[in-house]
This record gives structure tokens, C-alpha cells and sequence, in this order.
């Protein structure tokens, strides 16, 4: 997955998760942690109105923008981090980011994959794995494109 998408990921199902009153502490430590790095790395990302409303795609879409002009690329401990909320999130929360509009399913690499403008309500993409190249591009649900 593209570092940016994997980021607003995380973003998304954490904040998702952390609206649950269920949630095990181990997701909102994830999320907690997430959040602290974005605020010390880019300040002036905001990702208060992704966590009031994470079911929003023009919230998700504001985020991913700040995040690109943030110049929020791959970043090592950001992206280390982004993997342990998906990780949570899968693991004790997965109806959190399902209900927000992304199924965490099984995702593996070891080659590339490559997802942009995932945006949506209720996308779900189940075992995807690679080895080489899987491109999926501008795929959205739900809601037509603005024009």
C-alpha cells in the first residue's frame, strides 16, 4: 500500500476504533502513538476531523491533502507505527474499521502494492497478497466523484 494511503489507513480505522467504548487498550495505545508522531513530525496536521467522523470522505479527503503537503512520504517510525494501529485494529477491533468503510483483511507484499484514493463507504479488498505488482487506482464507493 502507498505510505500516505497506509497512514490515512491507520488514521481512519484507529480513530474508528477508539470511538468504541469496547475497544482494548491496545488499539487506542496504537492510536495514541500514531497521533503523538504525526503532531511531533507535522504539526500542522490535523486529524481531529477525521476522529469526530471517520465514516466521512471529504474528511478523509482534507486529510490526505494536509498529509501531501505536509510532505508526510514514507517516513520510517511513522509508517512503523501506522502498521501497529492496522495491526490493533485487525486483531481486537476489526468491526471499527469496517463500519468506517475499510475491511483490514490480509494484506502481504514482498513485491508491490500500490493503492491511491481508496475512498468509500463499506470497501472491502479480502487477502490481497503480491509478490509483484497489484495497482489499484481512484477506486471509490459509494458517493460520485465531485466535479
Amino acid at each position: 500500500m502507498e505510505p500516505i494511503s497506509l497512514l490515512l489507513t491507520a488514521i481512519v480505522s484507529g480513530a474508528a476504533a477508539a470511538l468504541e467504548p469496547t475497544t482494548k487498550q491496545a488499539v487506542k495505545d496504537a492510536y495514541d502513538g500514531l497521533k503523538a508522531l504525526i503532531k511531533r513530525k507535522w504539526g500542522e496536521v490535523g486529524i481531529e476531523s477525521v476522529e469526530r467522523d471517520p465514516k466521512s470522505v471529504k474528511r478523509r479527503d482534507v486529510l490526505m491533502e494536509d498529509l501531501e503537503k505536509a510532505g508526510a512520504a514514507p517516513d520510517e517510525e511513522v509508517m512503523k507505527q501506522a502498521q501497529e494501529v492496522i495491526r490493533a485494529v485487525k486483531e481486537h477491533a476489526p468491526q471499527a474499521a469496517k463500519a468506517a468503510g475499510i475491511s483490514l483483511s490480509e494484506l502481504e507484499a514482498a513485491g508491490s502494492i500500490n493503492v491511491r484514493e481508496l475512498v468509500g463507504s463499506n470497501i472491502s479488498v479480502n487477502k490481497l497478497k503480491a509478490g509483484q505488482d497489484i495497482n489499484i487506482e481512484g477506486l471509490r464507493s459509494g458517493n460520485p466523484p465531485e466535479r
